[in-house]
């Protein structure tokens, strides 16, 4: 093993002066001992320690003490040890935030039976926790702690001041007498590896005991040279590495009983969530989101922080649990879990995270709440850190949300936790497939299954009104109105409920800046529920709709003039955060509200579908625009009347849905019109029941071309939802091919454009679409199929596309553009496909498009870029000459379409390619062709050439050199000649086509 320093330097230099006779050079000295000379080398040049094997050697060879050589490296590497550990002592700093003695480790080895089992954890995470990372810790422990073997094992590229360089074999014991229990591991290790295997390892012993004899038993096994080093770790130690950490020493003090206030580790946060239900919370209910957001967050932690990770889901709790769960999923990630602290919306947490933040030691701060999330400021850009979100927050969009749950994976997270099949409908009723909403009604524990703020009545009372409207901003005087309307009681009363509700434990709403708002709307809703009457919903559901029903005067202003409409004045009475904070409501009493209000004798379902017509109705484009932003929502709220209000549109002779698909302006502020109809549709689009109909109404917009520059398109959000390997929908295979079938039958034009898009074997890009937010239509859903139903859609889609009824020459030139991307047989089928074609096709310029995309796509560049070989070009060359045009024009136009002629593939098959040979070559068929268009059409033919196409005259003017532009240039003067007498009429005519 390599090593540097002056210590190993003086080895060499001692081995070189006084143990290898003078005058004998290195070479042969290697030779004498029966070793390589680069080995020897190295020794006498300190780049290499000293070995027991090679200490013997010498002694063998040339008479030398052993021992005092063996005595010599152990001195330098005590050295060289303390050098590193002073320096990494150095680097690593903690605040002192929380005291752990080696008097109460001691304590806690000798009077807590766990200890014993606990104490492998404790060095797991311990190493975890440091600024180098192992490339392998083995420390089983809890259930596994008493297997046979070593007790941990690991391997470092570098040491610190705990662990040592390279491979080490740890002993841990809590027994009262560590020097005997030391000596016995020792003594038993030694048999279980040969000398070899001893010298490349280092022996850690560790005990949580005081051991007063423990830096004597070191030196002497040292001394010994049994292993490449020995050390031993006793509770002061233990004291002084847990200094600089954070993580460790927080779940120590978790087992020692010792309080904490403010902070907690991950593992012991999932442990109280966890357990909090009866049966208790799986890892499984978080199943479906790991596994779709596991990637992103690996990239994101692998990376310089930059900036911080944003969870959110139906509470901040449950998205502190995800992320619990995340870092278990693999090995990868499972390090990091071990450096994961909590800090919670105690008090405590921020001045904490506070005085945490100038520590050197790793650690990833998770914060949920609002004076800790402060604290992260300066913090964000030295480690990563985490914060979580309810969904119903009104800030930026998280870089996670936490996918709600399908009804397969709800069921599958309740057998998990052997949750009796029977109570599972009951269940998913209960909590609408809410993790936040099933724990609490699965808890056991009143003050979870029902919060404090919820079970008395005066509190869910005045809650009531901020529940249904989500969130709002106190500085609108509309939202104010509203709030007070629905409160029943002035707004002042208003602000101090928030400001009380501020200061309990468990506090269900939030306060930022003058936005206020609920942490968790559905957990809200379903806690305070039985608090609600018959009135609370109907008065929501008026307001809702004179809110909502506003229009946007912005629109009253000049398209460029709309991004400062704030200047002008042009804006609504009530917030954004409002308007969507009860659009999200409409939702949210659609999805749960007939479970919840069944004993109000509520319909939910109906009540907001009439809204949402009534919102939309009549269907104009100025309320489509108007609505814009909150047509997603709608769409979510009631799909059924959302789409039969489209499809009745569609049916119109001038639909308004189309006034919407004219292209977008290329200005700064110019926006689609068509962006909230677009992803409303593609909400729909996730779930099997309206799947279908939204397919018809994407295709039918889709006949419609877009030119401008913006990706929301209906043809893109329908190629996304029937993308082979991506589907953006939930729909089943079967339903998918049932669609594409329609597709195909219903709109031609469209249905090819999709087919092909699914055979096309260039690199393809995949953008998300837009997913329900309250709905569990897309649980489990959107993020790639297996590769056998990717390829049954694509079989499918090929098929239909190579059975098209009505090919032309632009169907077949798609077929012929993706031939290298399919399989051989279906490439002979497609041959067969256009050599009937040529047969029963007349028209000249048709025929001439299929054999230049021929020409291209097979016999030229890229028909060997995409691997055709010899017999596809062999098959390809036969049609190509039937299809050749009986009018020379045509047939040699693409010699005059340009400058430069692109390679065929059989050039590129080439060995050697001489570029002056094959430049003459394509002068003599320039010229040959020129002198055949005469021949048979004479200077109309050469005049027809020069307006076909993109024109010869760029071809004869821009050649690459000077003899290819003169040689086809005499080739027309001669021609011109015999029908030009007048040398100066020639020159003329010359000078106009040259110039």
């Amino acid at each position: 093993m390599a090593r540097s320093g002056h210590g190993s330097t003086d080895i060499g230099r001692f081995i070189r002066q006084q143990v290898i006779p003078q005058g004998m050079t290195v070479t042969e000295a290697a030779r004498r001992l029966g070793v390589g000379r680069p080995a020897l080398s190295n020794l006498l040049n300190g780049k290499a320690a000293l070995s027991p094997n090679m200490a013997l050697r010498l002694e063998e060879t040339f008479g030398a003490d052993r021992a005092r050589l063996l005595d010599l490296q152990a001195a330098s590497d005590r050295e060289r040890r303390s050098v590193e550990d002073r320096a990494v002592a150095v680097g690593t700093y903690t605040p002192s935030f929380l005291t752990i003695e080696a008097r109460q480790i001691a304590q806690w080895a000798a009077g807590d039976i766990r200890a014993r089992d606990r104490l492998p954890v404790l060095l797991r995470r311990l190493i975890h926790a440091g600024r180098r990372e192992p490339r392998r810790v083995d420390f089983p422990g809890s259930d596994n702690a008493q297997r046979h073997g070593w007790d941990g094992w690991v391997e470092a590229d570098s040491a610190t001041s705990w662990v040592p360089e390279g491979r080490s074999g740890w002993e841990l014991s809590v027994d009262g007498r560590p020097r005997a229990k030391a000596e016995r591991d020792y003594q038993a290790r030694l048999k279980m590896l040969s000398q070899a295997e001893r010298a490349e390892c280092s022996f850690v012993f560790v005990t949580p005991r005081n051991w007063a004899g423990k830096v004597e038993w070191e030196r002497g096994k040292a001394a010994a040279a049994d292993w490449k080093a020995v050390r031993a770790l006793d509770a002061s130690d233990l004291e002084q590495w847990l200094e600089e950490t954070t993580a460790p020493r927080i779940w120590l003090a978790r087992e020692l009983d010792i309080p904490t206030k403010g902070f907690e580790t991950l593992d012991h946060f999932w442990e109280r969530w966890a357990a909090a239900s009866d049966p208790p919370m799986s890892a499984q209910i978080f199943a479906p989101a790991v596994a779709a957001h596991r990637d992103d967050f690996r990239k994101w932690i692998e990376r310089t922080p930059d900036r911080p990770l944003t969870v959110a889901a139906d509470s901040r709790e449950e998205a502190v649990a995800f992320v619990a769960c995340l870092l278990s999923s693999d090995d990868a990630l499972a390090h990091h879990r071990t450096r994961a602290v909590v800090f919670g919306s105690a008090p405590e947490s921020a001045p904490a995270l506070r005085a945490l933040a100038p520590s050197s030691s790793p650690f990833i701060p998770i914060v949920y709440s609002a004076d800790a999330e402060r604290e992260i400021a300066t913090l964000y850009r030295r480690r990563h850190c985490i914060v979580v979100r309810p969904r119903n927050a009104v800030d930026r969009e998280p870089e996670v949300t936490v996918d709600l749950l399908g009804h397969e994976a709800f069921e599958q997270a309740l057998a998990d936790m052997g949750v009796e099949r029977e109570r599972v409908a009951s269940l998913t009723r209960e909590s609408g497939r809410s993790p936040t909403v099933l724990r609490r009604r699965l808890s056991p524990v009143g003050a979870i299954r029902t919060p404090a703020w919820a079970g008395d009545r005066a509190v869910a009372r005045r809650l009531i009104s901020m529940i249904l409207v989500g969130a709002w901003h106190s500085g609108s005087a509309g939202d104010r109105e509203i709030l007070a309307v629905l409160a029943d009681s002035p707004y002042e009363e208003v602000e101090k409920d928030v400001a009380d509700l501020l200061q309990r434990d468990d506090c269900p709403v939030w306060r930022v800046d003058r936005y206020r708002g609920v942490v968790s709307k559905i957990d809200a809703l379903f806690a305070t529920s039985r608090w609600m009457t018959h009135r609370d919903i109907t008065h929501f559901v008026d307001f809702a709709e004179y809110v909502l029903s506003e229009s946007d005067p912005a629109l009253d202003l000049p398209d460029d003039q709309r991004w400062a409409a704030g200047l002008y004045g042009k804006v609504r009475e009530h917030s954004s955060a409002l308007r969507n904070g009860v659009c999200e409501t409409l939702v949210m009493l659609s999805v749960h509200g007939t479970a919840l209000f069944r004993d109000l004798g509520i319909d939910a379902v109906a009540l907001v579908a009439a809204l949402i017509k009534r919102l939309l109705t009549p269907l104009t484009r100025d309320k489509l625009r108007s609505h814009d932003e909150n047509l997603p929502g709608y769409a979510e709220a009631a799909p059924d009347e959302f789409l039969a209000l489209l499809e009745e549109d569609l049916t119109r002779p001038k639909p308004v849905l189309e006034e919407l698909l004219k292209p977008a302006g290329v200005g700064m502020f110019d926006n689609p019109l068509r962006t909230g109809v677009l992803w409303a549709l593609e909400r729909l689009a996730w779930n099997p029941k309206t799947f279908m109909r939204v397919i018809v109404v994407l295709s039918r917009l889709s006949e419609t071309e877009i030119d401008d520059n913006w990706v929301n398109k209906p043809m893109n959000s329908l190629s996304a939802i029937l993308r082979a390997w991506l589907p953006q929908t939930a729909a089943p295979l079967s339903d998918r091919i049932k669609a594409l079938e329609a597709v195909h039958r219903r709109f031609p034009d469209v249905g090819w454009r999709v087919c092909i898009q699914q055979f096309d074997g260039r690199q393809q890009v995949a953008f998300p679409n837009n997913r329900p937010r309250w709905r569990r239509d897309a649980a489990g859903a959107g993020h790639g199929v297996a590769g056998t139903e990717a390829y049954e859609f694509c079989r499918k889609a090929l098929d239909l596309a190579i059975a098209w009824p009505t090919h032309d020459e632009g169907t077949l030139g798609d077929l012929v553009e993706r031939l290298g991307d399919l399989p051989i047989d279906d490439r002979s089928r497609i041959w067969n496909l256009i050599d009937r074609w040529s047969r029963a096709e007349t028209d000249e310029k048709a025929r001439a498009a299929l054999r230049e995309k021929i020409r291209l796509m097979v016999l030229g560049r890229w028909g060997a870029l995409r691997g055709l070989d010899a017999g596809a070009r062999d098959r390809a060359r036969a049609i190509y000459e039937k299809l050749a045009s009986r009018d020379p024009i045509r047939r040699h136009a693409w010699l005059f379409a340009g400058a430069w002629v692109d390679y065929s593939a059989d050039e590129l098959d080439e060995e050697e390619l001489d570029a002056e040979d094959r430049e003459k070559r394509i002068d003599a068929l320039r010229t040959h062709a020129m002198m055949e268009i005469w021949s048979a059409r004479g200077l109309e033919g050469a005049l027809g050439l020069l307006a076909d196409g993109d024109g010869w005259t760029i071809g004869c003017y821009s050649a690459r050199s000077a003899a290819s532009r003169s040689a086809t240039i005499d080739v027309l003067r001669s021609c011109l000649s015999m029908e030009i007498e007048s040398s100066e009429k020639l020159d003329y005519f010359m000078r106009g086509v040259f110039g």
